[in-house]
């Protein structure tokens, strides 16, 4: 799946069908291309055999097969520009342990379902501005990322 040429991709990462369907419709409706995944292995795969690559993921963290820490400790050590791939954690779980863990494993936010949809849509603005301005100083922005597009327009719109 080839997205858009001015938004940006999400990976969502949810073992429940209808979490997956909502946020995908959010994000969509917000101009971003999502891709999903059932769990933190099925993820894992479309990014190893390059499906997909993302602006940025949010992950449940409690799936089968593969849990959203493990899926986030694993491609934290890739070694690839994946491993800078901002990551939203997100669970329904308010425990303190597992906000933690989260962020310790390489999360970027950690936020308690269900959330704030605004709370949502300004975290992954904020992660992937900051991302575009992490690889500008760095000197290897990709074209795409150095476009201006939709949803960084909307997002100074409401500025």
């Amino acid at each position: 799946m080839v997205p858009p040429a001015n938004c940006f991709t999400v990976l969502v990462i949810d073992d429940l069908p209808a979490n997956r369907v909502l946020l995908g419709k959010v994000l969509k409706n917000a101009g971003y291309a999502v891709v999903e995944a059932g769990d933190g292995r099925a993820a894992l795969d479309l990014l190893e055999k390059g499906v997909v690559m993302p602006d940025l993921i949010v992950t449940d963290i409690e799936m089968p097969v593969m849990d959203g820490i493990t899926f986030v400790e694993c491609i934290r050590h890739l070694g690839t520009p994946l491993a800078r791939v901002p990551v939203i954690a997100a669970s329904g779980n308010a425990d303190e342990m597992m906000r933690r863990g989260a962020l310790a494993a390489g999360c970027d936010v950690f936020l308690t379902k269900p959330f704030d949809l605004a709370t949502l849509r300004r975290e992954i603005g904020s992660l992937i501005k900051a991302r575009r301005q992490s690889a500008g100083n760095r000197g290897d922005t990709p074209a795409a990322e150095s476009a201006p597009n939709r949803i960084e327009l909307r997002l100074r719109e409401t500025k």
